[in-house]
């Protein structure tokens, strides 16, 4: 009896030192949020991400081989404020982790789940809920991954969310925020100043999805393509949209890189405004896989539009 005790305490300690050496698995629902965890965690994270990065993000797709990974994952990192409402819910859902559950308002509930919203100072929060006004977040604008500033909440959140799964290595994950924390630093007071050129510059979008870019960056974005979200341009919408943006002076049409190029131009033609495509997710344009790099294409996107790039 004692033998076995003894032999069962031994397996025991085993494999806890082989859980402890094992990374864990991560899953990123987009890849800039993937590579900030991959910064964040190390070498003690493996990292597996849902969106490829050239789609619209209100239409992932929910592809079976994903379901895998989310089942064996010990943490999903996601943006949150329910942008990933298309997709996640339902993996987690069918994944079946009881430290990942399907979550209706949260989009994630339990253990493993890394909301990197937590503590967003959010924008354009709806004052109504009715479907006539198109495709609204309840919880407001989703899109603070375009703000490079938001870059480091981001990073918190997930040091954060990788120290509660994984408190043994609390301390490496530190050490490597603060190490990511520095470069980007580094680099958001550089952006700052080379994007001083754009404060006051009036603008429009496809897609209902820059204020948080336009409180990085000066830019004062005046309509938008789109009559409401997510509802395609009709002609009368887009012949207002002209005369509001020759009155207005408008010089600067923002493409989303998942809308096509088509109606930007003629609007373009029109008025003679510059168009500037930028990237919603990491991996969307060449160069962009990074969140670091992607923040940096969209910048250098806007400034050379209006042909003010150094």
């Amino acid at each position: 009896m004692r033998s076995n005790s003894v032999l069962a305490l031994c397996l025991s300690a085993a494999c806890a030192r082989a859980a402890a050496a094992r990374p864990l698995n991560v899953v990123a629902t987009l890849p800039e949020l993937a590579d900030i965890a991959s910064r964040v965690g190390g070498d003690r994270v493996k990292i597996d991400t849902l969106a490829h990065g050239s789609e619209d993000i209100h239409q992932v797709v929910m592809r079976p081989s994903l379901v895998p990974k989310l089942n064996r994952a010990d943490a999903v990192v996601y943006l949150g404020l329910t942008v990933e409402h298309t997709f996640l819910p339902g993996l987690l859902n069918v994944a079946a982790n009881p430290n990942l559950r399907e979550d209706a308002v949260k989009q994630c509930a339990g253990s493993g789940c890394i909301d990197c919203s937590e503590g967003l100072s959010v924008l354009e929060k709806p004052s109504s809920l009715s479907r006539s006004e198109g495709e609204i977040h309840p919880s407001g604008n989703p899109h603070y991954n375009l703000d490079p500033e938001d870059g480091a909440l981001i990073a918190r959140n997930i040091a954060a969310g990788l120290s509660r799964v994984d408190p043994e290595h609390a301390a490496d994950y530190k050490k490597n925020l603060t190490s990511y924390l520095v470069e980007l630093d580094e680099k958001l007071a550089l952006w700052r100043k080379r994007v001083a050129p754009l404060k006051g510059v009036k603008a429009v979008s496809y897609h209902q999805d820059v204020a948080y870019l336009a409180r990085f960056t000066g830019i004062e974005f005046v309509g938008t393509l789109e009559p409401k979200p997510g509802v395609a341009p009709t002609p009368a919408h887009l012949e207002k949209l002209v005369q509001l943006m020759k009155r207005d002076q408008v010089m600067l049409i923002v493409r989303e890189q998942q809308y096509a190029p088509k109606l930007p131009e003629w609007l373009a033609q029109k008025t003679g405004a510059k168009v500037a495509v930028i990237a919603t997710m990491g991996k969307a344009l060449p160069a962009t896989e990074t969140f670091i790099k992607m923040s940096e294409r969209n910048l250098e996107s806007l400034l050379d539009a209006l042909g003010k790039a150094p």
